[in-house]
């Protein structure tokens, strides 16, 4: 309010007395407007209904045709907030107090404008005021709408308690204890819900609890339904109020369902939906384990079989979706009756499966091997319109000291896969060493490289989008863009293979402009769409030294009709900190195309908060190997907290990536880490349709 005019009705003044009182306040540093209406009850009432917007008024009140009374009559019908000021020639106490009983804020010497002017601010300051806690009554009123409403919808059971008594409750709550209405609630016992083995600790925290206090307390305890069952809960205390009245609120969360959707989340984060199989990120955690704990350390070894279906794109074409996904489910089943108990089946890809097993002698792993080719390639496939007859090729490989990883595993594995293929189909391969031979590793650079060159020259690369997703009720759209290659037979090559060698040709630079473009084109056209999607996107060290690259990406965002609001670039935290000059400048230039930036991989360095305010973020992404074993690991939980406080007092937002199960999820949430991405949420897909407004 302090640089707006004041809005003036003057009534019965002349003008030049109304321009002095102008005059007055603008000599006083405060701008002001005025209108001028004569004492006519008709033309008060017309002025005041067309003033939208009016602060003050001030009535002359030596004329006797307009009363006092007619003019808080026209005032309260109209605009019952605005405050008068009288003026008279003679101001005398006498005649001030008598105004005042009857609604004047005050009265001032006609002449007097230094006190006119003190009283004009004076109740500007206080109308200010008024309208101001108008404002906040009415948003507390929406507030404790909204409030009853979400309370009243929420799938917590929530109940309003006072002095242990119950005031009111949400429909959840009263399914919880098998109550019909709220008419059975009112006046109730919380004691009633509580086991009575239960009754001594839970008095005593009842006592603890104080309406004028705000902490909240929790508690684990045994509650009863109203049939008499038992159930173990977690009950939340918060202070709160209803009309006004202090009270506390209490949340009763069933433990049980709890645990019972916990474990079928889990199965669902480690299960294909399609086949009821084990799916990728299961089966690779799997060799990471093993890998860890027993390959380096000469215990129980392991073979791994990696199956690709021979044309399966081709039977797919033929025979449309919903018989090919039929032949899936028949090869699942088959595979199921070859392999042993201690065998780990996975669909590892579309049309491509795999089996960790603990065989070790070579003839046991060739039976197995043939028997599968055979099997499929002998069985019979009806789709009603013919038969179809797939045939498999196998990649086998025995685990040895020399595989770190998982992902060496599966890479070996891959390799002999390919072995077999390059024979013309159903056949499997042994490799006869756990890594290839040099010879053969440089065939199967020199292949991937040539696979890479035609995916450059043809526009074979492939984008999937993997949703970033807010545990605080955000629900803007945001997905980390992620790039793929596909071999000749539509198998996906892992990243970290593919990528690796493209860096090792020199062409990241080449490869992250490919990304860029394709990934504003499409955003662009899901924009105009009416989707309100945001794309992050990396950018690799490599590419930091390209002076060009900020006009290359202003040359996209004007080509396709995006807006820099909606990109954010990522950079990996290592990469960065070689990189500092080049990166400040960079993102010093993408701030002022409105582009916001990420820092990816953070975490891992020695002193990781040494970068943080070296360049403008907006975003930072923790190392996945924070949420390894975090729920069992105080000490990462301690690290992981410490680092999300710094970067949060920089006004700075956090992503913990690799989320794999719901486990980490409370103590992220704890923590206060901002968005969560990973396989738990969504594996990155070519189709952009997560849903984030599910609840």
């Amino acid at each position: 309010m302090p640089n707006e005019a004041i809005e003036l009705l003057v009534v019965g003044n002349t003008t030049p007395e109304v321009e002095a009182y102008l005059d007055a306040l603008r000599n006083n540093g405060k701008p002001a407007h005025a209108s001028r209406v004569d004492h006519d009850a008709d033309l008060l009432g017309a002025e005041l209904k067309e003033k939208k917007h009016l602060d003050l008024l001030i009535f002359s009140v030596e004329n006797d045709s307009l009363s006092t009374t007619q003019l808080f009559a026209l005032i309260g019908a109209i605009n019952p907030t605005i405050p008068v000021i009288a003026v008279a020639d003679d101001a005398d106490d006498e005649l001030r107090i008598e105004l005042m009983e009857q609604g004047i804020t005050d009265l001032v010497q006609r002449k007097n404008y230094a006190h006119l002017v003190r009283v004009i601010l004076r109740e500007y300051k206080h109308l200010g005021i008024l309208r101001r806690l108008q404002r906040i009554d009415r948003q507390l009123e929406e507030a404790e709408e909204r409030c009853d409403a979400l309370t009243e919808s929420s799938r917590d059971s929530i109940a309003y308690v006072h002095e242990g008594m119950h005031v009111t409750a949400n429909r959840a709550y009263l399914e919880l204890f098998g109550l019909a209405g709220e008419d059975e609630i009112e006046g109730l016992p919380i004691l009633d819900m509580i086991a009575p083995s239960e009754h001594k600790g839970f008095k005593k925290l009842l006592r603890k609890l104080s309406p004028d206090s705000d902490q909240t307390t929790e508690m684990k305890t045994t509650c009863l339904r109203g049939n008499g069952a038992e159930f173990s809960a977690e009950l939340h205390f918060t202070p709160a109020s209803i009309d006004g009245e202090p009270c506390t609120q209490v949340i009763i969360r069933d433990q049980s369902i709890s645990r019972e959707v916990e474990e079928k989340l889990r199965l669902l984060s480690t299960q294909d939906v399609q086949t009821g199989l084990y799916n990728r990120q299961y089966f690779l955690g799997q060799l990471d384990e093993d890998a860890k704990h027993h390959f380096n350390q000469g215990n129980n070894p392991q073979t791994l079989f990696y199956i690709i279906l021979d044309d399966f794109t081709e039977i797919r074409s033929k025979t449309g979706i919903k018989a090919s996904d039929g032949l899936l489910l028949e090869i699942t089943r088959l595979l199921r009756k070859i392999i042993d108990t201690h065998d780990i089946l996975a669909r590892f890809g579309d049309h491509t499966f795999t089996i960790l097993s603990p065989k070790r002698d070579s003839a046991a792993t060739e039976e197995m091997a043939a028997r599968i080719c055979q099997t499929i390639a002998s069985h019979k496939y009806e789709d009603g319109k013919g038969e179809s007859h797939p045939s498999c090729s196998i990649g086998v490989v025995f685990s040895s000291d020399d595989m770190l990883s998982g992902h060496d595993f599966v890479t070996q594995a891959y390799h002999a896969c390919e072995q077999a293929r390059s024979q013309g189909g159903n056949a499997f391969h042994i490799a006869d060493t756990q890594l290839p031979e040099e010879a053969e590793a440089t065939a199967g650079e020199a292949n991937l490289s040539s696979l890479i060159r035609y995916a450059f020259k043809n526009d074979q690369f492939q984008l999937a989008y993997q949703p970033i997703v807010s545990l605080h009720g955000d629900t803007r759209e945001n997905y980390a863009v992620t790039v793929r290659l596909l071999d000749e037979n539509q198998e996906e090559i892992h990243p970290d293979y593919f990528l690796t060698q493209i860096d090792a040709m020199g062409r990241m630079p080449e490869l992250d402009r490919w990304v860029i473009k394709h990934a504003i084109h499409n955003l662009a056209a899901q924009r105009k769409q009416g989707k309100k999607i945001n794309f992050f996107i990396n950018i690799s060290g490599a590419t930091l030294d390209d002076d060009t690259l900020l006009l290359f990406i202003c040359d996209c965002l004007r080509d396709y009709e995006a807006k820099g609001s909606w990109v954010t670039f990522q950079f990996d935290d290592s990469e960065a900190r070689t990189h500092l000059h080049q990166l400040q400048k960079l993102t010093e230039g993408l701030k002022k195309i409105k582009c916001k930036t990420c820092l990816d991989h953070f975490g891992l360095a020695k002193k990781p908060e040494a970068i943080l305010g070296g360049f403008p973020l907006d975003f930072i992404q923790f190392h996945s190997s924070f949420l390894s074993d975090l729920f069992e690991n105080q000490d990462r939980q301690d690290k992981l907290n410490h680092l999300n406080e710094l970067i949060q007092a920089e006004n700075t937002k956090t992503i913990a990536s690799g989320v794999e199960d719901a486990s980490s999820l409370a103590i992220l949430w704890s923590v206060g880490v901002n968005y969560i991405r990973g396989y738990f949420i969504q594996e990155p897909s070519p189709s952009i349709d997560y849903d984030f407004h599910t609840e």
